[in-house]
């Protein structure tokens, strides 16, 4: 099932090949082209995940995903573009928050986070975006998608839940104390502690860092 999401998610997202081995423009919709650049990210995320970045190169993605180098190549003609692909792939950002009630969107959007914690990919994805972002522009970008951008997105989702009443006034300008109050429990009970994130971890981690924030309190 996960195999099957990431070549979806690759077909969506990636383009097809160009003449004389350059890189493929995306405006390319060509069904085999799309279909190998997702077969190769397939193979480049296991690869990830299997062993770190450093075993995510052409070599290695060919052989595992049984196409030729070449091919590999002309979609990603070295390998910090093929990586970048990789991790874009396997990015996971924190909150996508709408105008419904607060506590239960986080719960719902919290535990869908768990879950792709959860899965082996995600330490490798993590840790990579950490580790080469200080001298990344490109996969600092994906850090800020996963990351730096949450506590934007929930200054407004805490915005719209004081002006309903189900937090208290002010809590608004917390944002980052309030997601690092969440998802830090959530990050160091998996990957510090070793621990399957289930569904009562997540409301209760909820729960905890909302508490102070309600009214009355």
């Amino acid at each position: 099932m996960y195999r099957k999401s990431i070549v979806s998610q690759a077909v969506s997202q990636m383009g097809s090949p160009s003449e004389g081995g350059s890189p493929m423009p995306r405006a390319n919709n060509d069904p085999r082209a799309l279909r190998s650049r997702a077969a190769a990210l397939t193979a480049a995320t296991e690869l990830l995940t299997e062993g770190g970045p450093e075993r995510v190169t052409h070599a290695a993605v060919a052989e595992r995903a049984g196409m030729g180098r070449a091919t590999v190549y002309r979609h990603w003609p070295d390998v910090p573009s093929l990586l970048l692909d990789t991790l874009a792939i396997g990015a996971h950002p924190v909150l996508t928050l709408d105008d419904g009630p607060l506590h239960d969107q986080l719960v719902t959007q919290m535990q869908q986070q768990a879950d792709w914690l959860n899965q082996p990919v995600s330490a490798s994805v993590i840790a990579t975006v950490i580790e080469r972002a200080e001298r990344d522009d490109d996969i600092r970008g994906i850090r800020e998608e996963m990351f730096g951008r949450a506590d934007e997105r929930f200054t407004d989702a805490l915005t719209a839940a004081v002006a309903r009443g189900e937090l208290r006034p002010g809590t608004e300008k917390h944002a980052r104390e309030l997601i690092s109050h969440i998802l830090g429990p959530l990050l160091f009970q998996r990957f510090m502690l070793g621990a399957h994130l289930g569904r009562d971890t997540v409301a209760d981690t909820v729960d905890a860092a909302l508490a102070p924030w309600q009214p009355g309190t």
